[in-house]
């Protein structure tokens, strides 16, 4: 059994694709075991917007993870780009949980995903392993 489970979706059309939706909704099977309960929770997004209401995205997993009784981590990393720099985590300023963003190709080439967007998921990564280790360790 996983200790943590991170959701993840493109943002497209406000919200999360429709495959997260039917993933969601099949959840409810779950719910009723309380299977996920006292789980940790995070998520990410990705889209060819900046914003592109990726933001509803992630309210939208977080609302999901309240529903299960889940713990809800955040990313941990404050916005670096008041220093002037988008290399690094956390370029678009997103607090709930993961935000990342890739230019729409119309040339049909592989799309490259940003050194930021790449080091913000490796961050969380490692900042929702250290609760889950923070968490197995103690007596709760």
């Amino acid at each position: 059994m996983a200790d943590a489970i991170i959701f993840g979706s493109p943002t497209y059309m406000g919200g999360a694709a429709a495959q997260f939706k039917a993933f969601a909704d099949y959840s409810s099977e779950i719910w009723f075991q309380q299977s996920w309960k006292d789980k940790l929770a995070g998520g990410f997004t990705h889209g060819a917007a900046l914003s592109g209401d990726k933001l509803s995205t992630l309210v939208y997993f977080s609302i999901l993870a309240a529903q299960h009784g889940m713990i809800w981590v955040n990313p941990g990393e404050i916005d670096y780009t008041a220093r002037g720099t988008t290399d690094e985590t956390n370029r678009l300023g997103s607090y709930l949980g993961v935000m990342g963003q890739t230019y729409l190709n119309f040339e049909r080439k592989e799309p490259e995903l940003h050194p930021g967007d790449r080091l913000s998921c490796e961050h969380f990564g490692h900042h929702l392993a250290k609760w889950v280790h923070r968490i197995n360790s103690s007596n709760l």
